[in-house]
């Protein structure tokens, strides 16, 4: 019996975890880094970083890289994954997830 219990418990907490694995996707933050801060080439959001934004919220492709360039530009947030976070909601706080 002990063996049917283990197994059972375990497809139950995978199928509760479903919903919210699904209701919760993730944003890919991805900015390039260059050695010359200013120069916009070598700076700025990946493809990556827009496609995840487009993926998740309801924005247009343009309003998409406009939020990642925003999120990107901030050259004091490189290597700090909690700022870079914070500028992402702070920026789309105003779009619907999807």
């Amino acid at each position: 019996m002990k063996r049917l219990v283990l197994p059972a418990a375990a497809l139950a907490l995978a199928l509760a975890a479903a919903p919210a694995a699904a209701q919760g996707a993730k944003i890919t933050i991805s900015c390039k880094r260059g050695p010359l801060p200013n120069v916009s080439i070598i700076n700025g959001a990946n493809w990556q970083f827009v496609e995840s934004i487009e993926r998740n919220y309801r924005i247009s492709p343009i309003d998409a890289k406009a939020a990642a360039d925003y999120v990107c530009a901030d050259m004091s947030a490189v290597g700090n994954a909690r700022l870079l976070r914070e500028r992402t909601q702070r920026v789309l706080a105003n779009y619907r997830r999807r």
